[in-house]
């Protein structure tokens, strides 16, 4: 059962959000779309933590997390090199873009009150979506 929901999580904030960017024709639109739905994820975020969370106690848990995050990351490079950045800039973004990613649903639930309300909120990832895309 846990293999299962792994795989409908996996396919569900991964496969299916890259699906769905993927379809824009400018790379720009696509990271701009991707960024935007992954900081405002409700219920896949907290999903995630949970599962980095049990990842110390399940070892099944860690290969697909290593996975998720690679594939994740990999995307956002082709991304960041579609817009003209070279492959190793390209990933430094990706990795910059990806780890706030993890920092911001850390933080909406340790601590969602630092976000502020839920347009302040949307504020800030309008904010944070800029700042991670070049110009």
């Amino acid at each position: 059962m846990l293999q299962a929901a792994l795989s409908r999580w996996e396919e569900l904030a991964t496969t299916r959000v890259i699906q769905r960017v993927g379809a824009l024709p400018d790379p720009r639109e696509r990271l701009r779309q991707l960024l935007a739905l992954a900081f405002e994820q409700g219920a896949h975020g907290r999903i995630e933590v949970a599962l980095v969370a049990g990842a110390s106690v399940d070892p099944r848990i860690q290969p697909v997390l290593a996975r998720v995050s690679q594939r994740r990351i990999d995307y956002v490079t082709k991304l960041y090199v579609a817009l003209g950045l070279s492959a190793r800039a390209a990933r430094r973004w990706a990795l910059q873009a990806y780890s706030t990613y993890v920092g911001l649903l850390h933080l909406s639930i340790a601590s969602p009150e630092a976000l502020g309300t839920s347009r302040a909120r949307a504020e800030y990832v309008q904010h944070v979506v800029r700042t991670l895309i070049p110009v």
